[in-house]
């Protein structure tokens, strides 16, 4: 069987360890798991305020409701990103308004950005919201995005699903906006085989978010309900799978920094890697590169096959999907150009250790 992309890594969370959440759990202490899990991760990003959910895409559900989005609201969000980026946007029958990238980071470019917002404001209608993407873990122009954001006074909700550990003028990217959220899909730098958390220095949102995403049950001693809420809260199982983890993210990111560079070395005549921004750092949760020529895209694909590795094609626009053929977008393609010429390189041991091209370096 293929080894995924990017398989997760358990080796840091021990039996006995697991054992004694699950006893911890028939004891009932799920709540103080949780607790101890938003705690540690708080004071990783730093962060004030963690909310432990079940998936990044349920925090940017909840994010969008905490900052008020209903229906005919116009939410921007990059075309260059996973469709859990703007889906949620349609859950509230809102409207997405897709944004293309800059060439260097590939993420959200900030000219683009004031476009819209230009094009938008001229027609009388104002964005509720912006969401920034930090594209395979690469922080975004934060500098740039966050200025024109708060010139047009528009919160900005930070999607740092790949990103935890990446960092931008030595902080943490997800805690620059208003709210941030972060995964830990099976196959993330830090992993639950699911789950995801927000983040936020606001408490009234923190507290808003955390009433909704456990049913929205009123602080009353029966079950009473004021709002529809929904079950995203995270299994106290999972939160401590990956607490267990986190002492290992610096270790983690250095792997994949290795791999990167040697991969950036040996593909160096015929690819483009994502540059990083001015004082920023990626994690490198995946490598990213734009080939020169189709022949050495697929000499590249075929080499992971030979060795059972998983390799694919970067993020397909989401103004090329389908379901959102007559959505507003303003760029010049250039995530088109990612798309037919990109792959995402795999990070595996079996590709540390057995391939022999990139192990003789």
């Amino acid at each position: 069987m293929p080894t995924p992309l990017s398989p997760p890594n358990f080796s840091s969370v021990n039996t006995t360890q697991l054992m004694d959440a699950l006893r911890n759990c028939e004891l009932g202490k799920g709540d103080e798991i949780l607790a101890h899990f938003e705690s540690d991760f708080g004071v990783l990003v730093g962060s004030e305020n963690v909310v432990a959910l079940s998936s990044a895409t349920a925090g940017l559900h909840l994010a969008l409701m905490a900052l008020g989005v209903s229906e005919g609201d116009i939410i921007i969000c990059p075309t260059f990103t996973f469709a859990a980026s703007a889906f949620p946007i349609v859950y509230l029958k809102a409207i997405p308004y897709f944004i293309d990238s800059e060439t260097e980071t590939w993420n959200m470019s900030p000219q683009y950005l004031e476009e819209a917002i230009s094009e938008l404001k001229a027609n009388g209608k104002k964005p509720k919201a912006v969401i920034i993407v930090h594209s395979y873990g690469n922080p975004a122009k934060l500098d740039e995005l966050l200025a024109i954001s708060r010139k047009n006074e528009i919160p900005v909700i930070e999607d740092a699903a790949n990103a935890l550990g990446s960092t931008y003028q030595n902080k943490q990217v997800g805690t620059f906006g208003t709210i941030g959220v972060f995964s830990f899909n099976r196959n993330k730098i830090i992993s639950g085989a699911g789950g995801g958390c927000l983040v936020t220095n606001k408490k009234d949102i923190a507290d808003k978010v955390r009433y909704l995403a456990h049913q929205a049950k009123s602080n009353t001693p029966y079950y009473h309900h004021e709002s529809i809420g929904f079950n995203y809260g995270l299994s106290p199982i999972l939160a401590e799978i990956i607490r267990l983890q986190l002492p290992s993210l610096t270790e983690r990111i250095k792997d994949r920094t290795i791999l990167r560079d040697k991969y950036q070395l040996l593909y160096k005549d015929m690819t483009i890697f994502q540059d990083q921004a001015k004082n920023a750092v990626s994690n490198n949760w995946l490598n990213v590169a734009l080939f020169d020529a189709k022949s050495d895209q697929n000499e590249i694909e075929a080499l992971c096959k030979t060795l059972e590795v998983d390799v694919r094609s970067v993020w397909k626009p989401m103004h090329l999907q389908p379901i959102f053929k007559d959505t507003f977008y303003t760029g010049n393609k250039e995530s088109e150009t990612f798309f037919e010429k990109g792959l995402c390189l795999p990070f595996s041991n079996k590709i540390i250790v057995n391939a022999r091209s990139i192990a003789d370096l």
